[in-house]
């Protein structure tokens, strides 16, 4: 059994931290408190995948549990849950959808009935499971799909609504910038503070004035961010002259935040403000904080834009991280911090990534997804998903460079397949009706990206599958509009 990214998980789903091992057959796990817990872990199943799953918090006892059976056990208790709440919604599950659920729970007490023969007990449960994840997967598409009739129906779907991050080093690709001007209304331009100010107070914006030029003159909404991101990737090496002196840390971010926004205010039309404070901050900031950077920041941007949009970003909505990182926080606790403590800011974006090992990236099913979508909605915010993507072909790399497994989800990755995944779950982002956009991270299949082969076009700039569904599912969910273009040209960046 492969432990990686395994965890115990306590009240409210939250990771514990806690010390995992398997031997001679069991999985033993060791935690500092004596409350119920649960286990998260990547478990295959047969003609599904290989996904993310949890039990159900279990009261400590001297014999061991079955792990087949309580996983089959915590994914009829997640269907449970979610057809009651949706049938609030009008859900009504069809005469099959009935028929594999009753499948599920018949052979869920006869794994119930064998519990004195181990075996028999989880081939009965993986036969329980298997039906679950599929019956999970079927009513969490029904839902979307009668949710999102509702949505077309009513306030309808924007071109907006259908996103892309740019790459900024492409901006001399004419190929490249074709494809966006002809298929795209909506991008994500990133920024790095580390490539911006090299040097403290010395600011260099060519190849970002050069971007927000040239969507601005092709009438191309502008997204920019994430402005900061405290990790060592994004950070100024000069910054760490200060890595001691909070203050001066945050002040240093605010006037960063101030000059950029500022200089683009008038071009553009949302800002990523912070990304990722929930999971990694190079200069180990505590939970206070990290509450109040992210305040002070999303002041920054207010000040210099008070009609723009203020996002901000949250990476790895799961909180698996906070298992193993001890200055991190769970991020539906961040949220609510922010939330309850004054930031202004007006929306929340959320990282979904998935198919390389770490990085909070194992495989998710649809009901998983649907669920986050769900539980983030509760925070009267609405919520951009920005970095959508999964593989065409397996990326067996994990953060680290070295073989992973992040799982799969209905057979091999493939052109199909992740065409298949990118129609299901923009149906069900979409379908919520405070999920504004959904970006897609690469055009183009990228050797460093995240996601080798995560793109919508091969590297030679043929379509895949995705690319084709994605158009598709624009043209028949976004309402015929005339353009609104302004007869004089955009502003210039100064």
């Amino acid at each position: 059994m492969d432990l990686n990214g395994s965890h115990l998980f306590g009240q409210d789903d939250i990771p514990l931290r806690s010390q995992l091992d398997f031997s001679n057959g069991e999985l033993l796990g060791l935690r500092h408190s004596d409350t119920p817990v649960g286990l998260v872990t990547l478990w295959e199943v047969n003609d599904f995948g290989k996904v993310v799953l949890r039990t159900t918090r279990l009261p400590e006892r001297n014999e061991p549990y079955n792990l087949n059976l309580e996983l089959a056990r915590g994914r009829l208790l997640k269907i449970s849950q979610k057809r009651e709440e949706w049938g609030m919604m009008d859900l009504i599950l069809t005469e099959k959808q009935h028929e594999i659920m009753d499948t599920a729970l018949e052979s869920f007490i006869t794994a119930l009935s064998n519990m004195d023969n181990g075996e028999a007990a989880a081939q009965a449960a993986d036969e329980s499971l298997s039906w679950a994840l599929r019956v999970g997967e079927d009513m969490s598409l029904s839902h979307a799909q009668n949710q999102l009739e509702k949505r077309f129906n009513g306030p309808g779907i924007s071109r907006h609504c259908f996103g892309l991050c740019l790459d900024p080093s492409r901006m001399g690709d004419q190929k490249y910038l074709q494809f966006i001007k002809e298929n795209f209304s909506f991008v994500t331009l990133p920024i790095s503070w580390r490539q911006i100010e090299t040097k403290e107070q010395e600011r260099n914006f060519d190849l970002i004035d050069e971007w927000i030029n040239w969507l601005s003159r092709n009438y191309i909404a502008i997204k920019v961010g994430p402005l900061i991101n405290f990790t060592p990737l994004a950070v100024p090496d000069w910054l760490y002259i200060w890595e001691n002196d909070f203050d001066q840390v945050r002040d240093m971010a605010y006037d960063y935040i101030t000059a950029v926004v500022q200089r683009y205010s008038k071009q553009v039309h949302a800002w990523d403000v912070v990304s990722g404070l929930n999971v990694e901050n190079c200069f180990k900031f505590s939970f206070e904080q990290i509450i109040e950077i992210t305040r002070s920041c999303v002041l920054a941007a207010r000040h210099a834009a008070p009609r723009s949009l203020i996002l901000v970003e949250v990476s790895e909505p799961w909180g698996d991280y906070y298992a193993f990182n001890q200055r991190s926080i769970p991020p539906m606790v961040y949220i609510d911090m922010i939330c309850q403590s004054g930031v202004t800011f007006n929306a929340i974006g959320l990282k979904m990534r998935f198919g390389r090992s770490g990085g909070g990236m194992q495989m998710r099913d649809l009901l998983d997804i649907s669920s986050m979508l769900d539980r983030i909605g509760i925070f009267g915010k609405t919520v951009h998903l920005s970095g959508v993507q999964v593989p065409s072909a397996a990326d067996k790399r994990d953060n680290n460079n070295r073989p992973g497994d992040a799982g799969y989800w209905r057979g091999a990755w493939s052109e199909e397949t992740q065409a298949q995944w990118l129609e299901q779950v923009y149906k069900i982002a979409l379908s919520r009706p405070y999920i504004e956009t959904v970006t897609w991270q690469d055009l183009v299949d990228r050797e460093e990206g995240i996601l080798q082969s995560g793109g919508l076009l091969k590297q030679d700039f043929s379509s895949k599958k995705a690319f084709e569904k994605l158009c598709q599912m624009k043209n028949n969910l976004v309402r015929p509009t005339r353009h609104d273009h302004k007869s004089k040209k955009p502003p210039a960046a100064k």
